[in-house]
């Protein structure tokens, strides 16, 4: 009798106390990609809106016919409203571009990017003698002609904060005539002091901004609005616990969060954020947490979909995965 009562008395605490307390999680679905966008080896790593189009970008383009793919904003509205979800066959942006591959020692292709008008601005990847360094790009895109012009782009190196593996800049964004840069590993045990770096629309170089320090990996961000606000990709993956050292003090509370992460340990979220006069800092919108699968994915690209929602790409990890997040903006 007492163990039936002690089993019941659990139950009740765990409905009427934990329960409640239990964030939402918001389930992704998958928008089924066809043609070459959909090949693994290219290892989708960004999306950005140009106008109406959204570009997705691979890490890896094909050297011997490189190009970036697009949808149409419009199709993609359709896709979320129609209850028969049909498979989407991006279109090819012809990339003209130098051989990067013989630029830079130990290159590893595209990991970010954003525009301005006509102009587009990437961050290269490269690890050279285990070495990790990360280059801003600007370029050109004219849509009529579909092709993206880097022919003319000149390198310039980031500074990279800490020597992490495989880890550098991996987000960038526009905001008031301004580029702001985001390293990927921001918590407080690698460093104290996080900062993105501020360019000019001209790839000059405008000093450190504070940023509120954020465990885990930061992967990519979406573009802020008029008062500067806007939401990144929180990720991470158990395996690398020794190497992004997540401060127990500074992550949110296992109490906070939703059903699936409560299960597993890797983790998979949006956070809002703020560029303000003293930085760049989370705002008080609680984290999105998108619901989990028993296998992480690793993803590396967000945009908003107007007032709908989110648009989200993994690399390769598990595989080529591009989704829609509904959520209420």
């Amino acid at each position: 009798m007492l163990s039936n009562m002690k089993f019941y008395l659990i139950f009740i605490f765990y409905f009427i106390v934990i329960f409640p307390l239990l964030a939402d999680e918001i389930a992704s679905v998958e928008i089924i990609l066809e043609g070459e966008a959909s090949n693994k080896k290219l290892e989708m790593s960004g999306l950005a809106w140009y106008r109406d189009n959204l570009i997705l970008m691979p890490q890896y383009v094909d050297l011997k016919s490189p190009a970036f793919y697009y949808v149409k904003k419009s199709e993609l509205k359709n896709w979320v409203r129609k209850k028969e979800k049909n498979a989407i066959d991006p279109k090819r942006i012809e990339l003209k571009m130098p051989n990067f591959d013989k630029m830079i020692d130990g290159y590893q292709g595209f990991e970010a990017l954003c525009f301005h008008g006509d102009k587009i601005y990437l961050i290269i990847e490269s690890r050279e003698n285990n070495f990790m360094r990360s280059f801003l790009i600007m370029g050109t895109i004219n849509f009529k002609k579909s092709i993206i012009d880097l022919s003319q782009s000149k390198l310039n190196e980031i500074p990279i904060p800490i020597n992490l593996k495989n880890i550098g800049y991996e987000s960038i964004l526009k905001h008031n005539s301004n580029l702001y840069l985001f390293f990927e590993a921001n918590g407080v045990d690698i460093t104290q002091n996080a900062y993105a770096l501020r360019y000019s629309m001209s790839l000059d170089y405008k000093g450190k901004v504070p940023l509120q320090n954020i465990e885990y990996r930061l992967t990519d961000v979406s573009r802020a609005d008029s008062r500067g606000s806007f939401w990144g990709i929180n990720f991470f993956w158990p395996g690398e616990r020794s190497l992004l050292k997540p401060n127990k003090e500074n992550i949110i509370n296992k109490l906070n969060r939703g059903e699936t992460h409560q299960r597993f340990d890797h983790v998979e979220q949006l956070l809002n954020f703020n560029i303000g006069k003293n930085g760049i800092s989370r705002t008080e919108l609680s984290p999105i947490q998108l619901e989990l699968d028993k296998e992480s994915r690793n993803w590396e690209g967000l945009v908003m979909l107007d007032n709908l929602g989110f648009l989200m790409v993994v690399d390769e990890y598990p595989r080529t995965i591009f989704s829609f997040l509904p959520y209420k903006l």
